[in-house]
């Protein structure tokens, strides 16, 4: 293999592809970068099995052929150069050398031969604007459970319903929902995406704007751009029916702005103590809605102006499942509705249905 690139693009390349590359004791091919140069394109892969990627840039071709490099040097490599211009590589005797008019640096490689092929799906593909998974991945993620004992509820669970897609994530504590309206209508099986897999597909749409090509069967899902392809496992279990959960009525509801909670709750988290315990306290005929929280440290009391309604009603919260919903909700007001002192709260965008936020009370301590 020998090959010109502009620094740039291969520096792109491989950034976009290194991450997935890690440590892997078993299969040490593994921790490389595979770069296949044919056609006048070099193409950079990588893999850890469960979710893999490939970059794609046109090249001057010199020589054609392929080489298994370790990718973190290979990064470090190009991250640390001083020249931004043209790049030479070339795989001489089993070392991979990168030139520059004023530096080499020769880099050992692996052979390419055991590297996994990526599953390219011949489904037929659907067309989505990158913005609209990207708005309905980063809006509930977070809610998914980091455990591996359940794989469903570890995961973002999707599904088209008439000319939107649903996106879904709980981990038993809470619950987070968000409708996308679409350009049109989508006819697919609801799909499971590991949450290893999330933040990689919201990096991948969050550097590549425009329409995406999204394919899928029954165990995998492949996100592609016309320079970039991504491909991930699904899950294999049936989401729980999470809409029984949702409670139809309400007993009591404080409408609130949204930064005045976030910098009560703030304050809060320094007296929260060691179960991040805050409670919120509804009183209707006072008018008042209030946020307290107790440690070994002293204790805080804040009253937060608002409207409120219902029920008098005291109830208790993890603090961090409070404060992780914020950044989906972009209007400045929410409603804060809850349905007992023992049972779960919702939290919405008063100017906006499209995020439902569910979260289950503690028993106070």
């Amino acid at each position: 293999m020998k090959i010109e690139s502009v620094y740039e693009e291969l520096f792109e390349g491989v950034q976009t592809t290194e991450r997935i590359a890690g440590r892997h004791q078993t299969l040490p091919v593994l921790n490389c970068l595979l770069l296949t140069a044919e056609k006048n394109t070099l193409k950079i892969r990588s893999t850890n099995l469960d979710i893999g990627i490939e970059f794609e840039t046109a090249v001057k071709i010199i020589q054609e052929g392929v080489v298994a490099v370790p990718a973190s040097v290979l990064l470090n490599t190009l991250a640390n150069s001083t020249e931004k211009g043209s790049v030479q590589c070339e795989l001489k005797d089993g070392v991979f050398i990168i030139s520059t008019p004023n530096s080499k640096t020769s880099i050992k490689t692996l052979s390419p031969e055991d590297f996994p092929t990526l599953p390219f799906l011949t489904t037929k593909a659907l067309k989505l604007h990158s913005q609209e998974l990207l708005k309905g991945l980063k809006a509930v993620w977070y809610s998914a459970s980091t455990s591996t004992i359940k794989p469903e509820i570890g995961s973002v669970y999707i599904y088209p319903e008439g000319s939107s897609l649903v996106f879904v994530a709980t981990d038993s504590f809470r619950l987070a929902e968000k409708i996308i309206p679409t350009r049109q209508a989508y006819n697919f099986e609801a799909i499971l995406i590991p949450l290893r897999s999330i933040p990689e597909i919201i990096r991948l749409l969050e550097r590549n704007e425009g329409e995406a090509a999204v394919r899928m069967n029954e165990n995998q899902i492949s996100v592609s751009f016309p320079k970039v392809f991504f491909t991930s496992r699904l899950v294999q279990g049936t989401f729980p029916d999470y809409r029984q959960i949702i409670p139809k009525e309400f007993v009591s509801e404080a409408i609130i702005l949204k930064q005045d909670l976030i910098s009560i709750l703030r304050k809060a988290a320094i007296f929260s103590g060691k179960f991040n315990q805050v409670s919120f306290h509804i009183h209707p005929k006072k008018k008042l809605f209030s946020v307290s929280a107790q440690s070994e440290v002293g204790e805080t009391n804040d009253i937060i102006a608002g409207a409120v309604s219902g029920e008098e009603i005291d109830i208790h919260f993890n603090l961090k499942y409070l404060t992780d919903c914020f950044s989906a909700i972009a209007g400045d007001s929410i409603s804060l509705s809850a349905s007992g002192p023992a049972k779960p709260m919702v939290v919405k965008d008063v100017a906006d249905n499209s995020f439902l936020y569910l979260v289950m009370p503690m028993n106070r301590e």
